[in-house]
């Protein structure tokens, strides 16, 4: 017997698009889609789908307050997010209610159809992008209070003695917590330090 999935996006050629990808595999049938959040929970609520692929970002409701309502409706349904950013808070937060699957939508529909047929299968799928993103995050809060004082000072450009100064610390003190941080954010140069502190919105500057 076909598995069911449910689909939630408000552009309708990106529903439209999934659509055929996923019915292009034949033991999956697409039962509804969704334009919007509250239209996506009321067809879980309907169909008790095996799975619901749901944009982040729709109207009413967004994909993950769709997950958290939609679940209590149907706690067998497995259920995955695609979005369009990159935003490490957001996956963290997706990852710790238990969501099965997180995909970019600047992934191929094949790659996100094999994912979802791994979903469906009992695997937790998460993109690449989406594991680097978290994987990052995870990095930054290992970071002690003084390390992150030590990399606002990097930030805005400041030298080590610099820093050292405005910490009344010694500038080899400073260089052992900037050296702390490569190691811990998993870099070998200030910029790409700086990169990785943007992406996680450890950096305010």
């Amino acid at each position: 017997m076909p598995k069911t999935v449910v689909i939630a996006d408000d552009h309708a050629v990106t529903v439209d698009g999934m659509r055929a990808a996923i019915e292009a595999m034949a033991e999956i049938d697409v039962v509804g889609t969704a334009a919007n959040g509250i239209e996506a929970i009321a067809l879980v609520k309907k169909f008790r789908p095996d799975a619901a692929l749901l944009d982040f970002s729709m109207p009413g409701a967004n994909g993950h307050e769709v997950f958290v309502e939609a679940r209590r409706w149907s706690p067998q349904t497995r259920f995955a997010v695609i979005t369009g950013l990159s935003v490490p808070a957001r996956f963290r937060e997706l990852v710790d209610a238990g969501i099965a699957g997180i995909f970019l939508k600047n992934m191929e529909p094949d790659e996100i159809c094999a994912g979802l047929r791994r979903i469906l299968a009992g695997e937790t799928v998460y993109s690449d992008d989406a594991r680097a993103a978290l994987d990052g995050m995870s990095r930054a809060e290992s970071l002690t209070a003084r390390e992150f004082e030590v990399l606002q000072g990097i930030a805005r450009g400041h030298s080590n003695g610099q820093i050292a100064d405005g910490l009344s610390v010694s500038p080899k003190t400073v260089d052992s917590h900037r050296t702390s941080l490569m190691r811990k954010m998993g870099v070998h140069s200030t910029a790409t330090l700086l990169v990785m502190a943007m992406r996680n919105g450890l950096i305010d500057v």
